[in-house]
């Protein structure tokens, strides 16, 4: 079976930055664009994660028996 085609670099920085990317980084070659998503979605996965992680942490200093509704207000 054959590999699938690389997703658009530019698609992906567009999905990344929930925006069209600047005229300047479009202006970069493909493999330059591809690297700056591929770093871009990395930074978001390590960040998203470095928040769940505190948030975790945060929430064992609240006594157990407010967590869950301390949790409802945080998180919605």
């Amino acid at each position: 079976m054959p590999d699938a085609p690389a997703p658009d670099p530019t698609e992906r920085l567009r999905s990344v930055l929930h925006a069209d990317p600047p005229a300047t980084v479009l202006a970069l070659p493909v493999e330059a664009r591809a690297q700056l998503a591929e770093l871009l979605e990395d930074a978001h996965r390590r960040q998203f994660q470095s928040l769940q992680q505190a948030f975790a942490a945060t929430l064992k200093h609240v006594p157990f028996p407010v967590r869950g509704i301390v949790k409802k207000v945080l998180m919605g």
